[in-house]
């Protein structure tokens, strides 16, 4: 089955994505189908959240890491994630965590769900 993305191209030439979140679909009743990157990042958010959960040591930059989780957590929710948004969320949860090694493989993969969604440009 083929997908098309519901989107035009931004000012800066990147594709914002599909309309709240969703891919119409070629053939079948025309339902729409969720993002699989808005999927995909959801599913890193909660990755990232258990692990940080998990961490018994005492983190000095603990809460805002969370702040930020939720952040993009509710960004997931809504459908059409903000790329800026995205990367300054990352930006400040990879340097309150980026120096734990126990975190590295949730962080990388949060990271990558980000990246589907466009690289910076310039």
């Amino acid at each position: 089955m083929q997908s098309e993305t519901i989107g035009t191209t931004d000012t800066r030439g990147e594709r914002p994505g599909p309309v709240a979140g969703r891919r119409r679909t070629a053939g079948g009743d025309g339902a729409a189908a969720p993002d699989p990157r808005v999927t995909g990042l959801a599913t890193a958010v909660a990755q990232m959240r258990v692990a940080l959960d998990a961490y018994p040591v005492e983190l000095r930059d603990r809460r805002p890491a969370e702040d930020q989780l939720d952040a993009l957590a509710a960004m997931a929710r809504s459908g059409t994630p903000d790329v800026p948004s995205l990367r300054q969320s990352l930006l400040l949860i990879s340097a309150a965590l980026g120096s734990v090694s126990a975190l590295a493989a949730p962080l990388a993969a949060l990271r990558g769900a980000v990246e589907l969604f466009g690289r910076p440009v310039g």
